[in-house]
């Protein structure tokens, strides 16, 4: 039976701890050759958080009874042997219910009432508060425990139509009572390996889910690492399954382009015992067509599968149900394109960075060598010189530092220039000038009463916070400019080996901030979303929106500051090596003065030295083959890196 992303969803938790491991182990090393700083430090606790942290999130979206929660059980929890979600026909999850691992309770279903829809705050607020929520813990060790309390993501109520109106969830016309679920949104936690292994599961029900809650369109779906976007193949596509597609869906397609799949669920429906195999293909392929067409996709991206025959497939162990199910293409999609596009961020935002300074130490243990062998050179010629040859070595050590001290000089008014220009980029960039332009943009937009009025809002808004980044273009070449300049002057001038710092790019807080906008004015135009009157759903749309908004200006900021601390540290590393290499040199002459026997005493100390610098550089060396080792390795011999002593 194929377990192909259960496979490699422990591979990429394997490599996760390995790639820990190695950071953890590059830490020790810094501690033990002294060449630890803040800076560093703070890097690689960075990137130990974020390796921490950076689960993926697969998001379900469909309009009801889609067959939805039925292909979230067939794809991860038929090991639990029963359906554990609720997916009996008519009967579907009424509320968006998050699926993950909490490490620090006890298994749990919590439920937050619908009633909290009436208030403006988004749905994160409330997760910061236990208390607002309905607490149902679970029994891992009985799967119909679990079956009976899941029962309650179906239950709804009666509320009159102006109550109905009110929540975002309006009626009919001239409907007097209107049903709505009891609940607003479910987080359920229980240790289940997979999401013990950094899989989230969000299950997202229908287009009035998706109308009324801004998180979900603007949040939740957009930081999702694959959306698998539910139809019915007797069906098709539907009016409702379209108006979902053009207002919720499509968007995703360009912000993660091998993260979407279209899934065509319920092909056992077209299976029908007057027709042969080769005549239910043929129909399979010409719905699937039909999909691609309607939706402008290519058919590759469009997965015909049966979620029913899927899960009694797994469940009974039964190949040939599988089979029919489709469902192994499925799971090779997230195995293949998901998975590996995630480990691919991950390699270039934390693994490389980490390379990057891996390479720098390497470089400055290498100088370490080649300095010892210089010395103990040195040292030889003057072992048998006379006191005027020596002398004249001395003078020259102490030129060659005099020229040295100088130039400390220069680097300490150089670091002032660059954190002068920095500054000026974090004042350009800070968070609350962007919260100014936000705070006076929402108020704009709350007190306009119409959608238009909320979308011309929107986009001034956003023309304003576009305005600030750009401010900000001539003082980040400034800073890069003088960052090359120091790094240039120290290789000329000193034979430094330190490679030109790092660049800071504004591009990508740009293209951030137009893809919220967009995803703003999808929202705004969307039918469900209501935003005709000045209600709890407008104004908890343009606070989540505008909050988003400060969140990139929060993040260019906070990359600004690593920029500022990590630009210079290479350099500043190599000036406190060759200050140490100058001050051993000049103690190394004034030996001479001491005696044969005591300069021989150095001499040993270097080669001393010089083997010690040599087995660090191994180890180093190590711990970079480590970090660059590919993940097919590392799951087939987990390599346990020691910390260097």
């Amino acid at each position: 039976m194929a377990k192909q992303f259960d496979n490699e969803l422990k591979s990429y938790d394997l490599w996760k701890q390995h790639a820990a491991k190695s950071i953890h182990a590059y830490q020790s090393w810094l501690d033990d050759v002294d060449l630890s700083d803040t800076d560093v430090e703070m890097m690689l606790i960075k990137n130990l958080r974020l390796l921490e942290t950076n689960n993926i999130t697969v998001a379900f979206a469909a309009e009801f009874s889609r067959g939805k929660t039925e292909l979230i059980n067939a794809l991860f929890f038929s090991s639990t042997g029963v359906r554990l979600l609720p997916s009996s026909p008519g009967r579907t999850t009424m509320c968006p219910t998050e699926l993950f691992h909490d490490s620090t309770e006890a298994p749990y279903l919590r439920l937050l009432d619908i009633k909290t829809r009436l208030s403006e705050k988004p749905i994160e607020s409330f997760k910061k508060d236990p208390k607002k929520w309905t607490h149902i813990e679970l029994d891992c060790d009985s799967p119909e425990q679990m079956q009976e309390a899941f029962q309650e993501l179906l239950k709804t109520k009666l509320v009159g139509s102006d109550v109905a109106e009110q929540l975002g969830l309006p009626g009919k016309p001239n409907e007097e009572e209107v049903e709505v679920p009891c609940w607003r949104h479910a987080i359920i936690s229980f240790p289940h390996p997979l999401l013990k292994s950094g899989l989230t599961i969000l299950d997202t029900p229908g287009l009035n889910a998706l109308g009324s809650e801004p998180e979900l369109t603007l949040s939740m779906l957009p930081n999702a690492q694959a959306m698998f976007f539910v139809l019915a193949a007797d069906t098709g596509v539907t009016q409702s399954d379209m108006e979902m597609w053009d207002q919720h869906i499509q968007s995703y397609k360009s912000k993660h382009p091998n993260g979407l799949a279209v899934v065509l669920n319920k092909i056992d429906t077209l299976q029908d015992d007057l027709m042969s195999d080769d005549e239910v293909s043929a129909l399979v392929h010409k719905q699937t067509s039909e999909t691609a067409r309607l939706l402008d996709l290519d058919e590759q991206s469009i997965f015909p599968i049966s979620a029913k025959q899927a899960l009694v497939g797994k469940v009974k162990n039964d190949e040939k149900m599988f089979e029919l199910s489709r469902l192994g293409a499925l799971e090779t999609f997230l195995s293949e394109r998901v998975m590996h596009s995630q480990k691919d961020i991950l390699q270039r935002t934390v693994i490389d960075e980490t390379l990057d300074r891996t390479k720098a130490s390497e470089k400055l243990i290498k100088n370490r060598i080649i300095n010892a062998s210089k010395q103990l050179e040195e040292l030889d010629l003057i072992l048998n010189k006379s006191e005027e040859t020596t002398e004249e070595l001395i003078f020259q050590t102490r030129n060659e530092q005099t020229a040295y001290k100088k130039n400390l000089v220069h680097l300490k008014t150089s670091r002032h220039l660059f954190n002068t220009q920095v500054t000026e980029l974090l004042n350009n960039i800070s968070s609350t000038r962007a919260e100014s332009i936000v705070r006076d943009g929402s108020a704009q937009m709350i007190g306009s009463w119409t959608s238009m009025g909320i979308r011309e809002g929107m986009t001034n808004t956003f023309d304003g916070l576009n305005t600030l980044l750009n401010d900000t273009i001539s003082s980040t070449n400034a800073s890069v400019q003088l960052l090359n300049s120091i790094y240039k002057r120290f290789r000329d001038e000193h034979d430094f080996k330190s490679d030109q710092g790092k660049t800071f790019d504004v591009s990508k807080y740009q293209h951030d901030l137009e893809q919220l906008l967009e995803e703003g004015i999808e929202f705004s135009q969307s039918s469900a979303a209501a935003l005709t009157e000045q209600n709890a759903l407008a104004k908890r749309f343009v606070n989540t929106l505008g909050n988003n908004a400060i969140q990139i200006f929060k993040s260019a900021h906070a990359d600004v500051k690593k920029w500022q601390t990590s630009a210079m540290a290479p350099l500043i590393s190599e000036v406190n090596e060759k200050k140490s290499v100058m001050e051993s040199r000049l103690e190394n002459l004034r030996s001479v003065a001491q005696g044969k026997e005591t300069l021989e005493v150095k001499m040993e100390e270097v080669k001393t030295l010089q083997s010690v610098a040599e087995k660090q550089l191994e180890a180093l060396v190590e711990i970079m083959e480590s970090l660059k080792a590919p993940i097919e390795e590392i799951v087939e011999e987990p390599a346990v890196i020691e910390a260097v002593s």
